[in-house]
């Protein structure tokens, strides 16, 4: 199983989390950056994957707005592709 660390600490907006996804996640150069690409990415992908989310706890407004869209999409990503699975660090 391919473990891949989502370090989401820094980052400040939906901009840059979509340009850290696509290099940590391998996306293709097309993907579109937004979070249909980013579930059709994940549920066409057919290697066993984990993925652990390290979140800030206190992060920039933009991500806290955006991030339960985020877990939401990680969460749908996940019952559509038995292989992904999505944990929280330290969880």
């Amino acid at each position: 199983m391919k473990t891949i660390d989502l370090d989401l600490r820094c980052i400040q907006t939906v901009r840059a989390l979509h340009i850290y996804l696509q290099y940590r996640l391998g996306l293709p150069a097309h993907y579109g950056r937004n979070l249909d690409a980013l579930f059709d990415c994940l549920t066409e992908n057919p290697e066993e994957t984990c993925l652990t989310l390290n979140m800030d706890e206190a992060p920039s407004a933009e991500m806290a707005a955006f991030l339960p869209r985020l877990m939401r999409v990680l969460e749908d990503a996940q019952q559509a592709n038995p292989g992904l699975h999505v944990r929280e660090a330290g969880a």
